[in-house]
């Protein structure tokens, strides 16, 4: 689909390095890594975002709950 990207394994090896040079600095100036999912409940980023939840794309599983891709990742 439109703005998805497929990384061949020798464009990943390079992407890989950016990011590894990347982590490095940030960690090196006393940055700690994290991990935040991609998607949450609706109602959870609903209440974070308030105005700004209009830019979330919402998806259904198959149980049918409200899940929702965050924007800002």
């Amino acid at each position: 689909p439109q703005g998805t990207r497929d990384y061949s394994p020798k464009q990943m090896a390079i992407r890989e390095r950016v990011f590894n040079a990347i982590i490095t600095c940030f960690k090196r100036h006393g940055a700690e890594v994290i991990d935040t999912p991609v998607f949450e409940l609706k109602e959870t980023l609903t209440g974070k975002y308030g105005e700004d939840s209009k830019l979330i794309y919402d998806l259904k599983d198959q149980g049918g709950e409200l899940l929702s891709l965050r924007y800002d990742l």
